[in-house]
């Protein structure tokens, strides 16, 4: 299973002039891409491979303003409130993915140096 991540944001709705501000936080999980291998223009062409980008996936809304679902945005106008505005939200959030990549990129690289603490000090210990 992939791990999440979180992104916390604030999304405002009305254009030029924001009617409304709503801070977000969201998990999702991410498809790594790879880098590029062997040389486009040197060497055979099944030894290229352009690589891949990271992509963002399975977006979901966990709180919105601080309080977990039912958030109730629409005070009960809209049939399945909830749901329509983590879609409006997932939506809305398709910008800021380069944003989230980092965000998990960061937390990935602690875990590396958590890892890597971890075994110094087990090497540390073992003698």
């Amino acid at each position: 299973m992939a791990p999440r991540y979180t992104y916390a944001t604030c999304l405002t709705w009305g254009g030029d002039t924001p009617t409304a501000e709503v801070e977000v936080e969201v998990s999702f999980s991410v498809a790594w891409g790879s880098p590029g291998t062997g040389r486009p223009y040197f060497g055979p062409p099944e030894n290229y491979d352009e690589g891949s980008p990271s992509e963002v996936e399975d977006i979901r809304l966990e709180k919105v303003e601080g309080k977990p679902r039912p958030w109730g945005m629409y005070s009960g106008y809209v049939a399945n409130e909830d749901d329509q505005f983590e879609s409006e939200v997932v939506e809305m959030l398709e910008g800021h993915h380069a944003e989230m990549i980092a965000e998990a990129s960061e937390v990935e690289a602690g875990r590396a140096d958590e890892a890597a603490d971890y075994r110094r000090e087990a090497a540390r210990e073992a003698f």
